[in-house]
């Protein structure tokens, strides 16, 4: 779901609490730029919503609780409780150590090529397979679409 208009509004806000006009934000974007993000006819990439809260000298983490919470019909505080569950969440089941090996160094390790495989379930269509399903009966058994369903049936 986009958060365009939040973001917009977000923006407008900062800037003016700021006292920041569109040209001390020219160092981010070019002004026309600025203009479009606060009217919500533009998204900006990470990178930009990055720099763009540097410049407004506001955290992103915070202009996006902003942004959900508007997005949601929540408080700033509920959307960030609820980031905070994500994050637990996240750390308890072992996120923090997952993302140390994603890493050497600096750099993201290069993971192979093409789709990433979901173990358990090209598992369970070779057993539906070897038990004589046909893959539309493993596609409907299992939930999985056909091209997924068709893609662990070539492999062996």
């Amino acid at each position: 779901m986009s958060l365009t208009k939040e973001l917009a509004a977000a923006i407008r806000v900062i800037r003016r609490q700021r006292g920041l006009g569109y040209e001390d934000l020219a160092d981010v974007s070019v002004q026309a730029h600025i203009g479009a993000l606060e009217q919500g006819n533009a998204s900006p990439s990470l990178d930009k919503l990055v720099s763009l809260a540097e410049a407004l000298d506001f955290d992103p983490v915070a202009l996006m609780a902003i942004c959900v919470a508007l997005r949601d019909g929540s408080t700033c505080d509920q959307a960030l409780e609820h980031a905070q569950t994500q994050l637990a969440d996240f750390k308890h089941r072992g996120g923090i150590k997952q993302l140390e090996g994603e890493y050497v160094g600096n750099e993201l390790v290069k993971r192979s090529p093409g789709k990433p495989t979901h173990s358990e379930n090209a598992e369970a269509v070779k057993k539906l397979k070897s038990d004589g399903f046909s893959q539309a009966e493993v596609r409907r058994t299992l939930g999985l679409s056909k091209s997924t369903v068709h893609r662990y049936w070539q492999k062996d």
